[in-house]
């Protein structure tokens, strides 16, 4: 499943938009991050590992690494 799915299915299943995100993002980064460019990086997948971090840290989310089982 693609980064682009995964994240709006996110955003769908704790009910905040884009446009949330891009605020909070902006408050806790102070500086601004607009609704339109961090879409588009999702949209697009060009979306950085560090900017997905910070993303589900505001959401109280982790990444778990984890093998494969056989």
């Amino acid at each position: 499943m693609s980064i682009k799915i995964k994240l709006k299915k996110l955003f769908i299943d704790e009910g905040i938009k884009i446009k949330e995100v891009a605020q909070l993002l902006s408050e806790k980064q102070n500086k601004n991050v607009l609704p339109n460019s961090l879409s588009q990086k999702i949209n697009r997948s060009t979306i950085k590992f560090d900017e997905v971090e910070k993303i589900l840290e505001l959401l109280n989310y982790e990444i778990i690494f984890q093998k494969k089982k056989d």
